[in-house]
């Protein structure tokens, strides 16, 4: 296995001897199990595919998003905090899981962080943003986006949309 140096703040610092010590291990098992879920994570084939959940599509390799075939321009944190939404659809992410995935560890307590980019998230693809029917909030836990059964709430009734079926696919939008 190859081996890598890595330097820590020193709030990082502090926060994984925390982290080690409540779980009673050692801070080089901390590092080495958080690096192994981004590798993972960054590795996941779901993550590369293109993710097409009612009029949203989101294409992670060119960093593209499109609401109803319309390119929506993201920042680069919108874009990894929408991908990281996207792939876990249906699925209840909480503060601290969303803040550690996209900021990273040391922000896991930055909340206003996360709700600023909800925000800029809701205003740009919800069609309502103060009603979201994409970006959902869970309350006193976090937010996840909506699952691709679920669209008999988002698409308008009688609407006959392709994506409504929330597929995933292998080619370009």
């Amino acid at each position: 296995m190859p081996s890598v140096t890595v330097v820590l703040s020193t709030s990082l610092d502090a926060l994984l001897k925390q982290t080690a010590a409540s779980r009673g291990r050692s801070i080089e098992s901390v590092v080495n199990t958080a690096v192994s879920q981004y590798l993972a994570w960054r590795d996941y084939p779901g993550s590369r595919s293109i993710i097409q959940i009612g009029n949203i599509g989101l294409e992670p390799e060119r960093r593209l998003v499109l609401k109803n075939a319309v390119l929506v321009r993201l920042t680069p944190t919108e874009f990894d905090l929408l991908h990281y939404l996207m792939v876990h659809a249906g699925l209840p992410m909480s503060h601290a899981r969303l803040l550690g995935a996209v900021w990273g560890v040391e922000y896991k307590s930055e909340l206003e962080y996360l709700r600023t980019y909800i925000r800029q998230l809701r205003k740009k693809l919800e069609d309502n943003p103060a009603e979201p029917k994409y970006l959902l909030t869970e309350p006193h836990y976090g937010y996840r986006f909506v699952d691709a059964t679920d669209f008999s709430e988002v698409l308008s009734p009688g609407e006959d949309h392709p994506s409504a079926l929330g597929i995933f696919i292998d080619r370009p939008l």
